[in-house]
């Protein structure tokens, strides 16, 4: 896992509300903070029963979006780390991945009705999936597929004349 659901609503401008609000399964009847109890496993005993319903479902469609959100990092990521996958905690920590999840959680959350505004804020998080992918940036972890071994280069050319009796 690439990252958790606090740090998508962290990456969200509503924060926990947005998510509730984009989460819900009739997006309605789950605020932000009965989410992010739900999420953080805390007593829902101070919501009503149907709430409490609509938050499980909500965490539920929450862990899906960031599921196939880190599926699809792994698309990009494994030709090159293969020999390395699942990728160290801390190598993921260490680098942007935990943000380009959440941006791609997010996203993923809004499906359909995608603001324009919100899909130019997380296009960072395709360029840089693309630059891992091309070998542009690096996840400081051994890369299997563009460092090469070291080996020797042979260069050949035409053998070189120079006449001398003209001068």
């Amino acid at each position: 896992m690439y990252c958790l659901a606090s740090e998508v609503a962290n990456t969200a401008t509503g924060g926990w509300e947005e998510l509730a609000q984009r989460a819900s399964p009739a997006q309605a009847g789950v605020d932000g903070e009965l989410l992010r109890a739900a999420v953080a496993g805390q007593s829902l005993a101070d919501w009503p029963p149907e709430a409490q319903a609509l938050a499980a479902e909500a965490v539920i469609r929450l862990n899906d979006a960031i599921d196939k959100a880190g599926r699809h990092i792994d698309t990009y990521l494994f030709p090159r780390y293969r020999g390395v996958m699942p990728l160290a905690a801390e190598v993921v920590e260490a680098s942007s991945l935990p943000g380009v999840c959440a941006a791609l959680a997010l996203r993923r959350l809004w499906g359909a009705s995608l603001p324009e505004e919100l899909r130019r804020g997380t296009a960072w998080a395709d360029q840089y999936l693309v630059d891992v992918s091309k070998g542009i940036v690096s996840l400081g972890q051994a890369d299997t597929a563009v460092a090469q071994a070291p080996g020797q280069t042979v260069a050949r050319s035409q053998a070189k004349r120079f006449e001398w009796d003209g001068y």
